[in-house]
């Protein structure tokens, strides 16, 4: 038998009936209601991440039974994540996801984000939501993003000190054209700037200098780092909405809330001049035994969690143990979290997880 679980309401829980309450103010006559949730297809997904993008279905789900309107999950790729790093002379460089490849020539975007597909086509015809995916070579490329690097760029005094307090140094890589190197590390932003356009320049251990121009209406690749992506994106999805007449809501893992959604998103956003923000959403930490964060990049490091059901560690070991069935269980805990404000804002451990599974543990798994 289980152990009971106990849901005490705590801050927002404490004035919402209902998680609709939160966005019915942001509502009106817009066509349209899109979840944003985003993740790196750096590995096979782990538990913290298939139940990050479950609760955006799972919302996306609700939105449209209560509101009666159209909505959609929108999940941004982000296969601009460092995969390897090199160093050469007293610099270290790194290659992205996509310019990296496997030993069968595939580069590891692509790899990876095939159990990512998996996931979004279970989860869009449990949840009866669609789903679209956006590449981060696409985000870059749109004229909000590209417009609001721009201004923080005019700005670097008081950006600096806002979104890389401890480094006080403006993290804008740029990648050479011919071998897609990047330094992991600016140490000094070299750039020129006017108020419509920037310039960064660098070099390339290859292939010597190379310039790379950022205008709004140009397309030259830049890879922004999560701060910048982060306030870029907010603005992005506020002017979008207004051409677009929708309503887009951030879900992110609730790590990227408190004081970073505060100082990261709103005071930038501030700066850049809005005084209307995109509503968000921050889904349960999955905890370890100890209370920090289940952490993906921890274990992909070392085996610090082989004490903890590997299940829980990637998409490929769960659905080995649990199969279709343990998806569909893990689905309907997701979805209640939604369904009652006192679930949604809290975390949960892996643990609670074991709780949920109890003597299911070994379900006879349904055909792939």
């Amino acid at each position: 038998m289980g152990r009971e679980v106990f849901y005490p309401p705590i801050g927002i829980a404490h004035i919402t009936n209902d998680i609709t309450d939160l966005v019915k103010y942001k509502l009106n006559n817009q066509s349209k209601i899109i979840i944003n949730t985003s993740a790196q297809p750096n590995s096979s997904p782990h538990l913290g991440t298939i139940t990050t993008i479950m609760c955006s279905f799972a919302l996306a789900k609700h939105l449209k039974k209560t509101l009666n309107i159209d909505t959609e999950v929108l999940f941004d790729e982000l296969e601009n994540s460092p995969a390897q790093t090199y160093e050469i002379g007293d610099e270290v460089y790194y290659k992205d996801l996509k310019h990296t490849l496997n030993d069968d020539g595939v580069d590891l975007a692509t790899t990876y984000m095939k159990r990512f597909k998996k996931i979004l086509d279970k989860i869009s015809i449990l949840s009866g939501v669609n789903y679209d995916i956006r590449t981060y070579n696409e985000f870059q490329k749109d004229e909000y993003v590209r417009d609001a690097v721009i201004k923080t760029l005019n700005d670097q005094e008081y950006f600096t000190k806002l979104l890389f307090p401890s480094s006080g140094n403006l993290h804008i890589r740029s990648i050479c054209p011919y071998c897609y190197l990047g330094k992991k590390k600016i140490k000094v932003l070299k750039e020129q700037h006017t108020k419509d356009s920037v310039e960064l320049i660098e070099e390339c251990p290859y292939h010597g200098k190379y310039n790379t121009v950022i205008q709004k209406s140009n397309d030259s690749y830049i890879d922004i780092n999560t701060q910048f992506r982060d306030l870029t994106k907010g603005v992005s999805f506020v002017e979008e909405d207004k051409i677009n007449n929708t309503l887009t809501i951030m879900l992110d893992g609730g790590d990227w809330g408190g004081i970073w959604a505060q100082r990261i998103h709103t005071e930038g956003m501030v700066r850049l001049g809005y005084t209307n923000f995109p509503i968000r959403f921050f889904a349960p930490i999955i905890l370890d035994w100890s209370g920090a964060k289940f952490s993906k990049s921890l274990y992909l490091k070392s085996d610090a969690y082989k004490n903890i059901n590997q299940a829980f560690i990637n998409y490929d070991n769960f659905i080995n143990k649990y199969g279709e069935i343990g998806i569909e269980k893990l689905w309907n805990e997701v979805s209640s979290w939604i369904e009652e404000p006192k679930k949604f804002f809290r975390d949960y451990s892996v643990d609670y997880f074991e709780n949920v599974f109890g003597s299911d543990c070994h379900v006879k798994k349904r055909t792939r």
